[in-house]
């Protein structure tokens, strides 16, 4: 599969949303005010490259407006952004010569990482693990998105950067599994607690 290539405007963060996430973000800068105003009146999504002490990463989410939740006499708002896609940050410039926000090249990649590794998908049924909107833990032909997986453990922004930038299906699956079996443990010291409590 290619990859596609696209110019879009960048904001960039600390947050790394894969597809379907939504997060809250509060918006006062100047430059980031007028990006988010004009989304608002075209309805265009924009770039959020994931940043790290002060650094802009390779990776990245485009996000779409959902909607402004609050907004101040000073233009200051609350909005809801949703993740569409993730990219590749090909480039990258700081302002754009007729805007006062940023802007740069994206390329998408092949993001259909499926797995039907058996230990990935017990633990998924045992700690009946939400996976899908409309199935939840329910598992069609034993095959599991990865990236749904992710999102279900509800990881920090951090640790799904660094999770999405393995690009490796083995390396991914390994990595869930580590994270479901601390879930597990979790699990199994919650109950213990609860156990110990009821017998008082």
């Amino acid at each position: 599969m290619g990859s596609t290539t696209k110019f879009m405007a960048m904001f960039p963060l600390e947050v790394f949303l894969l597809p379907g996430e939504e997060i809250p973000l509060r918006i006062f800068e100047p430059r980031y005010k007028q990006l988010i105003n004009e989304c608002n009146e075209t309805g265009d999504t924009f770039g959020i490259p994931f940043v790290k002490d002060n650094e802009i990463k390779q990776y990245g989410s485009e996000v779409e407006l959902v909607n402004i939740v609050a907004k101040n006499s000073l233009g200051e708002m609350v909005i809801l952004i949703k993740g569409i896609k993730n990219f590749h940050l090909l480039n990258f410039k700081e302002k754009l010569n007729d805007k006062l926000y940023g802007g740069g090249i994206i390329e998408y990649v092949d993001d259909s990482y499926t797995t039907t590794n058996p230990e990935l998908v017990v633990l998924i049924k045992k700690l009946n693990l939400s996976i899908d909107p409309v199935l939840g833990n329910l598992i069609t032909g034993n095959s599991v998105n990865i990236l749904n997986v992710a999102k279900a453990l509800q990881l920090q922004p951090e640790e799904k950067y660094n999770f999405y930038s393995m690009r490796d299906e083995n390396l991914m699956v390994k990595y869930l599994i580590k994270q479901l079996r601390f879930v597990e443990h979790l699990q199994e010291q919650e109950k213990m607690l609860e156990n110990n409590f009821s017998l008082n």
